[in-house]
């Protein structure tokens, strides 16, 4: 009995270390991908930007892997502050959860693959129509164009740094 009782507190003990090292290992991977993200962001919201990802596909999956990332991450981030709600109410933590649902439910891959699908269209359209002149029409729509994927591509990098901010309060993945 006593062999056993030892036994289940080793366990205990073996388990809480596993996840705290698995915690760190997400508080890493949501910080790294946070980096990227913002640095892909930059040019994602440029014209440019859009050409590259609408006309390479290697650039394409990069950007989709990228968010399909951040969405597994914070799905497993999810988990570890609602455990940290559960556990004292922290109003950092609900904050947190409020912001993680946000993303997972108003930026998903799907709902950018769709915008950004309509993006390239739009984006094929202009230097299929107005891209050998280049004029004062060409650059009117090509701002346009710019004016609505910036705004998109910044919500959801907001949105993304928010977490990550959020991540740095509650001192997840800390001894």
């Amino acid at each position: 009995m006593k062999t056993s009782i030892l036994l289940s507190i080793a366990m205990l003990f073996a388990l809480n270390a596993y996840c705290q090292v698995n915690e760190a290992e997400v508080v890493k991977a949501v910080d790294d991908l946070t980096i990227s993200w913002d640095n892909e962001a930059k040019k994602l919201q440029t014209y440019e930007g859009l050409g590259s990802f609408c006309g390479e596909s290697a650039y394409r999956k990069k950007i989709i892997g990228m968010l399909d990332e951040i969405h597994h991450y914070d799905t497993l981030l999810y988990g570890i502050v609602t455990r940290k709600f559960e556990a004292n109410q922290d109003p950092e933590a609900k904050a947190t959860l409020d912001d993680i649902e946000t993303l997972e439910s108003e930026y998903t891959t799907k709902s950018f693959r769709r915008f950004i699908h309509q993006e390239c269209n739009t984006y094929n359209d202009i230097e299929k129509n107005l891209g050998r002149a280049k004029g004062p029409e060409y650059k009117k729509e090509v701002k346009v164009l710019e004016d609505e994927l910036k705004k998109y591509v910044v919500e959801i990098t907001k949105q993304i740094d928010l977490i990550d901010e959020h991540v740095h309060h509650l001192h997840l993945g800390e001894d």
